[in-house]
């Protein structure tokens, strides 16, 4: 049942709101998310008293991040918030969403199996604090609206391959390319790198401010070194911008974590991610404003 003095409202300035967010329970990318005022960060309001924050951002497979400050906390408010912002998340295109919490934070996985969702796979929030690596000089230039489909092949078949790999998304299938994915990798072409061998795009990565969100070798080019390469550029290209501890997150059972490991990424913590599915969402919600 929703508790009716619960309302959510978009965020205005949620950076002003860090200071009560725990950074030994909280996501790292949910306190950069606050700290960036991004469009996707909602107050959750009692009585029209800001008790917390989250993340609510759409799409066919949508993503939900409740964080309660301390002094609200076992009062139901989580609960009621995730209600409301479920029906926000539950459009025509909708087909689950995902929750994520710490698999240290006990009190966050009774929350979200409470709220019905259910854990699917953990991925490991790892650090970079070494200095810059010593490099030769890689063919690695900016990502242009041209490069879409070779870019985007290599990038679908790698995530699909690494999926699969896990043995978490058995129903995994390569993402197919879109006029509309087209658009948004051109829009945010300034964080997509690519990696040449002649005229052949054979890797290409993603980076989210501190985040390296991916990195992917075309298949055929793997075992060559090509990876190690890519990635030691990202973190010094990161570094020189000013970032002290690049990071990025590694899915469980994911081949790759070897290559982090040599390189000297540290895992911090883990995440774990549950998912709830649209038929699961109930109707009989009121509005979010």
């Amino acid at each position: 049942m929703i508790n009716d003095n619960i309302t959510i409202h978009k965020a205005v300035n949620p950076a002003e709101y860090l200071p009560k967010i725990d950074i030994n329970e909280a996501d790292a990318d949910f306190i950069c998310v606050v700290s960036e005022n991004e469009d996707c960060i909602y107050f959750i309001l009692f009585q029209d008293e800001v008790v917390g924050l989250a993340i609510a951002d759409n799409g066919k497979h949508a993503f939900l991040y409740i964080y309660i400050f301390h002094e609200y906390r076992r009062k139901g408010y989580g609960t009621s918030a995730a209600t409301l912002l479920e029906k926000h998340l539950k459009t025509p295109e909708l087909i689950n969403i995902t929750a994520c919490y710490r698999n240290d934070n006990y009190a966050a996985e009774v929350f979200a199996e409470k709220c019905g969702y259910v854990k699917k796979y953990a991925s490991d929030y790892m650090v970079y604090s070494n200095p810059p690596f010593e490099t030769e000089s890689v063919p690695v230039r900016q990502y242009k609206d041209m490069d879409y489909s070779a870019a985007h092949s290599l990038y679908a078949e790698a995530f699909h391959i690494m999926r699969l790999g896990t043995g978490c998304f058995p129903e995994s299938v390569p993402e197919a390319p879109s006029e509309q994915m087209r658009k948004f990798w051109a829009e945010t072409a300034a964080e997509r790198l690519v990696y040449l061998m002649g005229d052949e795009i054979v890797g290409y990565a993603h980076i989210e401010g501190s985040e390296i969100s991916s990195v992917s070798v075309k298949s055929k080019y793997q075992g060559k070194g090509i990876g190690q390469k890519f990635l030691k550029y990202i973190v010094n290209k990161l570094l020189n911008e000013g970032d002290k501890k690049p990071y990025l997150y590694c899915v469980v059972g994911n081949d790759a974590r070897y290559l982090y490991n040599k390189l000297g990424f540290k895992k911090v913590y883990c995440n774990n991610y549950a998912v709830k599915n649209k038929d699961n969402i109930s109707d009989q919600m009121r509005d979010i404003k």
